[in-house]
C-alpha cells in the first residue's frame, strides 16, 4: 500500500527538545531534592525507553518504586512543569529535515497527524508557537497525552486511524522512542525509529526502519569535514514512500541510512 497519513511525534521528531527537557529534568531533580544530575546520554537513555513525557519512570525503576508513587508522580509533574516553563520561554527548534517531509507529504495530499505523550497544554503551546493559525491546516488531528499503554484497539493510534479515516496499512508513524513505535505496531502501523544517536532503538522496538538524524550527522560532518555531507537530514517523502512498498533495499541498521535532502 501506499502512504495516505503519516503521523509524527514531537520531541527528537518535530523539534529538537533535548536540551530543554534536560535543563527540565534537572531543575526537577533539585526541586525534589534529589541529589543527582542527568548528562544527555542519560537523558537519552531513560527517554529511549520510556518517552520524554514520562521520563522520571527511569528513576522509579532505579530506586524500586512504583510509577504511581507520590514521589515519582511529584518527579514528572515537576519535570513536565519546568519544560512547560522553557517551552513558553524560547523559541521551538524545528528539524528541517521533518519540515520538509511534512511539506511534500501535504503536497502530495497525504494527511498529517501528531500523535505524543506530551502533556497538552505543553504541546499545544509548541505547536502554536512553532506553526501559528497553520496548525489546522497542516494537521488533520493532534493527540496529545497519549497512553501508549492502552488496550490494543483502543490506544491513539487507533484514534489517529479512525478519525483520519485511513487504513492502518495506509499509514506510517514516525517516533523517537519505544512506547510510541510499540502503540503504533500493535495498531498494525509501519513504524519508522527517528534517533540522535541509538542504533538500536529499531531492534528494541521491530520498527521497520531507523533513520539518523540531528546530532549524530552534525558529528559525522564535523569528522569528515567534506561539504558533500549536509546536516539535520532526514528521510524525504518519495523515500519514506519507496521504503514502505518494499522498492528500496533495507539499509543495515549499524550504519546511517542515506537519505536524499
Amino acid at each position: 500500500m501506499g502512504i495516505e497519513a503519516v503521523t509524527l511525534a514531537l520531541d527528537g521528531v518535530i523539534f529538537d527538545t533535548e536540551e530543554a527537557q534536560l535543563r527540565a529534568c534537572n531543575a526537577a531533580f533539585d526541586a525534589c531534592g534529589l541529589d543527582l544530575q542527568w548528562s544527555l546520554p542519560q537523558l537519552r537513555a531513560a527517554a529511549r525507553v520510556h518517552g520524554t513525557a514520562n521520563v522520571m519512570n527511569a528513576i522509579a525503576e532505579r530506586m524500586s518504586m512504583n510509577a504511581g508513587d507520590t514521589r515519582v508522580v511529584r518527579l514528572a509533574t515537576e519535570k513536565n512543569r519546568r519544560f512547560h516553563d522553557i517551552v513558553l520561554a524560547g523559541q521551538p527548534v524545528r528539524s528541517s529535515g521533518c519540515a520538509q517531509l511534512m511539506a511534500d507529504a501535504l503536497e502530495s495530499g497525504c494527511k498529517i497527524a501528531v500523535v505524543t505523550d506530551m502533556p497538552v497544554q505543553t504541546a499545544t503551546a509548541l505547536l502554536d508557537c512553532a506553526f501559528g493559525n497553520a496548525v489546522t491546516n497542516i494537521f488533520s488531528l493532534v493527540v496529545c497525552g497519549a497512553d501508549f499503554a492502552a488496550d490494543e484497539g483502543n490506544g491513539p493510534y487507533d484514534l489517529a486511524l479512525r478519525t483520519m479515516g485511513v487504513e492502518a496499512g495506509s499509514c506510517v508513524a514516525i517516533d523517537s522512542a519505544v512506547p510510541g513505535l510499540n502503540a503504533a505496531r500493535r495498531s498494525g502501523i509501519w513504524t519508522m525509529a527517528v534517533t540522535p544517536y541509538e542504533k538500536d532503538i529499531a531492534r528494541i522496538t521491530g520498527a521497520d526502519i531507523w533513520c539518523p538524524q540531528m546530532q549524530e550527522l552534525r558529528d559525522m560532518i564535523e569528522r569528515r569535514n567534506t561539504p558533500r555531507v549536509r546536516p539535520e537530514r532526514f528521510v524525504t517523502f518519495d523515500a519514506l514512500r519507496a521504503f514502505k512498498t518494499g522498492r528500496t533495499a533495507m539499509p543495515v541498521v549499524a550504519k546511517p541510512m542515506p537519505v536524499a535532502a
